[in-house]
């Protein structure tokens, strides 16, 4: 198992709550967790683990990926752009696309637009066919990686479910995960969490015992362009 960083670490809150630790304390010991053997109850094990990557609406504290294979396709052909995403988000492989009705669609210039497209040609992810129209090729991988997003937090219960809504546009599994005496403070959103099919567990940093309330419910993200800005990230080919 392999973890990555996106090279910066925002500051996690060092304020202790009721707990007797902070969340960056409880951050270290999820992802020893994450990065150990054994996996985590109703979810498994991950072949790539990342921690605090901007994925274009909101930093998740970890994302895991799954899907090994899928990710490896995209290999690391240079650093991508929201315009490269975009691109990538509106292309199919068997529906082609003109340059003009791309740069119609993002609202671009066809400056912008053919230089994304050069490059995403160049990757491997775009082919550009003989009459000058383009599909989805290599980049199809980016909608095949299979993501977890996982937001901790010691309290704010609100702000959790707001921030792991927002993950719900690129992750396929999104979970909420606290300390085991900050559970019952979230009662009041199960409608809600259920809604969005968001999971919530409990995690006790002090023994890493990981513990499911409500199960997450795969969902397909709720976004390409977020997804595909998401997973180039993770791979470390986006920029902001």
């Amino acid at each position: 198992m392999k973890r990555r960083y996106n090279g910066v670490r925002s500051a996690m809150t060092q304020k202790r709550s009721m707990c007797n630790y902070t969340e960056e304390q409880m951050a270290d010991a999820f992802e020893s967790r994450l990065l150990s053997r054994r996996p985590l109850t109703s979810i498994g094990r991950f072949s790539q683990v990342f921690r605090e990557v901007d994925c274009h609406r909101g930093r998740p504290d970890f994302v895991g990926i799954s899907s090994r294979r899928a990710a490896d396709k995209l290999g690391h052909h240079g650093r991508h752009s929201i315009a490269t995403a975009r691109l990538l988000s509106l292309l199919r492989k068997r529906s082609p696309r003109s340059l003009e009705s791309l740069v119609k669609c993002l609202d671009m210039t066809r400056s912008v637009v053919q230089r994304a497209l050069r490059q995403l040609i160049s990757s491997g992810m775009v082919e550009e066919l003989a009459n000058g129209q383009f599909i989805l090729s290599g980049g199809s991988a980016v909608f095949e990686i299979e993501s977890t997003a996982f937001e901790l937090k010691l309290k704010s219960p609100r702000r959790a479910v707001f921030q792991a809504q927002q993950y719900t546009l690129f992750a396929q599994n999104v979970w909420i995960v606290v300390p085991p005496k900050q559970a019952a403070s979230f009662e009041v959103y199960r409608p809600v969490l259920r809604r969005w099919g968001i999971g919530l567990a409990t995690f006790n940093p002090l023994n890493h015992i990981f513990t499911p309330v409500i199960t997450a419910r795969r969902r397909s993200p709720g976004s390409r362009e977020h997804q595909a800005y998401a997973m180039l990230r993770l791979v470390g080919t986006a920029v902001a």
